[in-house]
């Protein structure tokens, strides 16, 4: 029987156990109870009850990918497949017993990878109601949500939405950076920036933004043999930039653009400086490119992104696209009025502020929905 009110703060990690723990410190517990899953040792023989309910397959087939590109390694699928589905048997038996305890809500960090998929499986089959959140889109804010993350998010995708949204505040101008993962990625000595160029960020290879929101571009390699064909026929330059959270290593890539006249790695810079700079910014799906309308530039998006919309950004989705766009690049334009409103939504009525509200805004938030 469902404990009304009764919410579950999953985590699946240290800094995610932080997190918690601060909230409950600055709100109180009453209903909300921390767990950890690295806790979760003795399996639920009644969990088998729905064995043949569970759909494990997005689970594996994200740690599939997710393992062939971190390793660079070519596993055989069906190998891989089969120990991944041994592993997610295993832990849907451990997660079970605690998520098998009357929760009326769970909360839960990203929830697009392969422990988290599990979870979030559980949570449907006992009718647990999931809300999500994650790093946030805009400087000094956290995403909350019901609906998912990214591409998955609730923020309304109809341009009519935003010309009627209304809001006379101010927005950020200075971006926070990331701190690398490899420092010495990014000291390099600054290259001499063209006058005109196109920033292009590089994104996480085993991120769920590439993973399962990127039809076109598969991986970083690939998006570098995109742009390059691309660089054949414009008179652009295209700075590229590693992102400080891959554990990927591109040698090879930074050789291939020291013979490439109109290519070229820029890590020593700021991503804000390149933004700034820049004529415009080609990513995947980065939250780079919400950071870049920040600045009025040009965005070409070429992955699935729930910020791709008419107005606001140039979806590219395939190649014919996104040649079409760079056959007459300078007479893109985009609506800088839509694309204000549609920031203040995000910044202002979409997101949680990180301030001395912060963890009461989120206890707020979760009991309401």
């Amino acid at each position: 029987m469902k404990n009304q009110g009764k919410i579950l703060l999953l985590a699946f990690r240290k800094s995610q156990k932080e997190f918690f723990s601060h909230m409950l410190k600055e709100e109180g517990s009453e209903n909300f109870y921390l767990k950890e899953t690295r806790k979760l040792f003795l399996p639920s023989f009644s969990s088998l009850k729905h064995i043949l309910k569970l759909n494990i397959g997005p689970a594996c087939d994200f740690a599939v990918d997710e393992l062939i590109a971190k390793t660079s390694v070519p596993f055989p699928k069906s190998v891989t497949r089969f120990v991944f589905q041994l592993l997610a048997y295993f832990t849907y038996v451990r997660y079970y017993k605690l998520l098998d305890q009357g929760w009326e809500k769970m909360l839960i960090w990203n929830g697009g990878k392969f422990r988290q998929l599990i979870a979030i499986e559980i949570a449907r089959l006992l009718d647990i109601k999931v809300i999500y959140f994650e790093n946030g889109l805009l400087p000094n804010r956290i995403v909350l949500d019901t609906k998912g993350i990214n591409f998955n998010n609730s923020v309304p995708r109809e341009k009519a939405f935003f010309e009627n949204y209304e809001n006379n505040k101010e927005l950020p101008t200075q971006l926070i950076p990331r701190k690398p993962k490899h420092l010495e990625k990014f000291t390099a000595d600054k290259i001499d920036l063209p006058q005109k160029y196109i920033f292009v960020p590089f994104q996480v290879d085993y991120d769920t933004q590439i993973i399962t929101q990127s039809k076109f571009i598969k991986n970083m390699r690939h998006f570098f043999d995109v742009i390059e064909i691309i660089a054949k026929n414009t008179p652009y330059h295209f700075i590229l930039k590693e992102h400080p959270s891959s554990g990927v290593n591109y040698p090879d890539l930074h050789k291939r653009a020291d013979a490439i006249d109109n290519i070229s790695f820029a890590n020593g810079y700021a991503t804000q400086e390149l933004i700034e700079k820049s004529s415009a910014v080609m990513c995947v799906n980065s939250t780079v490119g919400i950071e870049s309308l920040l600045f009025k530039k040009r965005v070409i998006v070429l992955g699935s992104a729930f910020y791709a919309i008419e107005g606001i950004t140039f979806p590219a989705p395939d190649m014919e696209t996104l040649t079409a766009y760079f056959e007459d690049f300078d007479a893109l334009s985009f609506n800088e009025v839509l694309v204000e409103k549609f920031l203040k939504y995000l910044y202002y009525d979409y997101q949680v502020a990180r301030d001395d509200d912060m963890y009461k805004n989120f206890v707020a938030f979760m009991r309401k929905h």
